[in-house]
């Protein structure tokens, strides 16, 4: 991959790859050993988090859709090998965090993945994209969901932060770009229209109130 053509994107928009389409990959070691080294990067690089999450489900019978899209991967970070978490030392020490779900990506079982990303100071501190361990009914529950995972790495972060002698005295602000799951968080009425949602999801609504 020395010489490859340089790409700036991770990962192709809406690129669905399915278990069973595609010939089967010849060397499965090779393609083991990179997505399993590009695992150990996203230790460091927040950005291939979830490339290299859609890549790996795929370990076990690897088919030619999943090699391209780890070639993919590789071009991106020959293109990107420089980038890295930048702490700036007059940043503001606050905690904030992002989250968001990819309702029914999976194709083969529909279930939905969500992430989030969590910053303090200028830099990216944690971050997560995971398949959810059941489908989602709605995009509005595929978030809420995402967004109560987030929830339980702020309590997590506040502890971590508290230990090192780091107090967090204000509010963490969490973005969501999804209304229905903000007002779901914020009104206990909206509940009449989500009554398929697991209860321990709602743990974000007392959090929210607190």
């Amino acid at each position: 991959m020395t010489g490859c053509k340089l790409i700036s994107i991770p990962l192709e928009q809406n690129v669905k790859l399915a278990a069973d389409e595609g010939d089967l990959v010849e060397d499965t070691t090779m393609y083991r050993c990179i997505v399993g080294s590009l695992i150990y990067m996203t230790i460091t690089r927040s950005n291939l988090n979830y490339a290299v999450g859609v890549v790996s489900q795929f370990m076990q019978t690897p088919r030619k859709p999943h090699l391209d899209v780890v070639m993919h991967i590789l071009r991106y970070i020959k293109h990107t090998l420089y980038y890295g978490i930048f702490n700036e030392a007059n940043s503001q020490l606050q905690v904030h965090g992002y989250t968001d779900a990819n309702w029914a990506s999976n194709v083969s079982n529909r279930r939905s993945t969500s992430g989030f990303m969590f910053s303090f100071g200028s830099g990216d501190v944690s971050w997560s994209s995971k398949k959810q361990p059941k489908v989602a009914l709605s995009s509005t529950e595929a978030k809420y969901k995402g967004a109560a995972i987030t929830t339980c790495e702020v309590v997590w972060l506040q502890k971590l932060l508290l230990d090192l002698g780091k107090s967090v005295d204000v509010p963490v602000v969490i973005y969501c770009d999804n209304i229905s799951s903000i007002l779901l968080a914020k009104n206990l009425v909206y509940h009449a229209r989500t009554k398929h949602i697991e209860v321990h999801y709602h743990f974000i609504r007392k959090k929210v109130l607190a």
